[in-house]
C-alpha cells in the first residue's frame, strides 16, 4: 500500500512539472497534429472520443477522472455536458480552472473519487490507468460513480506494444538514463482490462486500439522526419490499430464500457 501511494505520489508530482508542456501542447502543438507523436495519439484519440461519446442533450453528466490541463472537459462542455473534473494536480488544475470558468474541479485520489454513487452518466480518463500499479481500483471507483447504463471511456497502455515502451520505461524509472522520465508505468493487455471492468460491474465490454507503429523512435533519432512519416502512416495506422490481435501490438488502448443496469 505505502509503495502504491509513492507510486501515485511520483505520477502526480511528475504532471505538476508538465503542467505548462501539456497546455503548450493542447493549446499549441494540436493546431498541427502532425508535429510530434504525442498531438498524433491526441488526433488519433479524438476520433474513438467522437465516436464513443456522441454529441449530448442537456442534463448528461460527465466526470473526468485524471482531468489534467481540462482541455477535454472544454471541448465536451461545448459539446452539451455537464461536465466535472478531478486531478491530483494542483498545477494541472490552475490551468484546467482557468480555461473552464465556473466548472466544479476537485483535487483528489482517483482512487476515492468526491462523489456520491450514481451520480454520474459518463466517465472519461485520459492517460490515467498506465500510472496506477493496480488499475482496477480506480475502475471500480469509476464503476461506483456511474448511473446504472452509464458509459466508461478510459485509456491505458498495451504491455507489447511494438514502440517497445515497456522496457524503455523500465530503464528510464531506474534514473539510471538521461533523457528518459524517471517515472515508473504500467502496462496491460486487452484481456485484463476485461476482465478488471467486468469485475468493476461493467458490460458490454469494448477494447479498441488508437494508434500503433514504433515511430517514437523517429522522433528522438530524426526528428524532421516524423511529420511527413505520420501523415504517410496515419492511413495505413486507421485500418491496422484495431484490426484483432494487432491491436495488443500497439500504443493505445481505449475502453468504453456500459455499466450493468443491475447487479448480476
Amino acid at each position: 500500500m505505502e509503495h502504491e501511494q509513492k507510486q501515485k505520489e511520483a505520477a502526480v508530482k511528475t504532471h505538476s512539472d508538465q503542467a505548462g508542456q501539456f497546455e503548450e501542447r493542447y493549446e499549441g502543438e494540436l493546431k498541427d497534429p502532425y508535429s510530434n507523436c504525442f498531438v498524433y495519439s491526441r488526433k488519433r484519440l479524438q476520433v474513438w472520443l467522437e465516436r464513443a461519446i456522441p454529441a449530448a442533450g442537456s442534463g448528461q453528466r460527465l466526470l473526468d477522472v485524471g482531468c489534467g490541463t481540462g482541455h477535454h472537459l472544454r471541448d465536451l462542455q461545448a459539446r452539451g455536458f455537464s461536465v466535472s473534473g478531478v486531478d491530483g494536480s494542483e498545477e494541472m488544475l490552475k490551468v484546467a480552472r482557468r480555461i473552464n470558468p465556473g466548472v466544479d474541479l476537485r483535487s483528489a485520489d482517483v482512487e476515492a473519487l468526491p462523489y456520491e454513487s450514481g451520480s454520474f452518466d459518463w466517465v472519461l480518463s485520459i492517460e490515467v490507468l498506465r500510472y496506477l500499479p493496480d488499475f482496477r481500483k480506480t475502475v471500480k471507483e469509476m464503476g461506483r460513480v456511474l448511473s446504472p447504463g452509464g458509459t466508461a471511456v478510459v485509456t491505458a497502455c498495451p504491455r507489447f506494444s511494438l514502440n517497445l515502451y515497456t522496457l524503455v520505461n523500465r530503464v528510464g524509472a531506474s534514473g539510471k538514463v538521461s533523457g528518459l522520465t524517471p517515472l515508473r508505468q504500467y502496462f496491460t493487455t486487452g484481456g485484463e482490462l476485461t476482465r478488471g471492468f467486468k469485475d468493476a460491474g461493467f458490460d458490454e465490454i469494448e477494447v479498441h486500439g488508437v494508434y500503433s507503429g514504433p515511430l517514437n523512435w523517429v522522433e528522438r533519432l530524426a526528428r524532421p522526419l516524423v511529420k511527413p512519416l505520420l501523415h504517410a502512416w496515419e492511413p495505413i495506422d486507421s485500418r491496422l490499430a484495431d484490426l484483432g490481435p494487432l491491436r495488443e501490438l500497439g500504443n493505445m488502448f481505449v475502453v468504453i464500457a456500459r455499466k450493468a443496469r443491475s447487479p448480476k
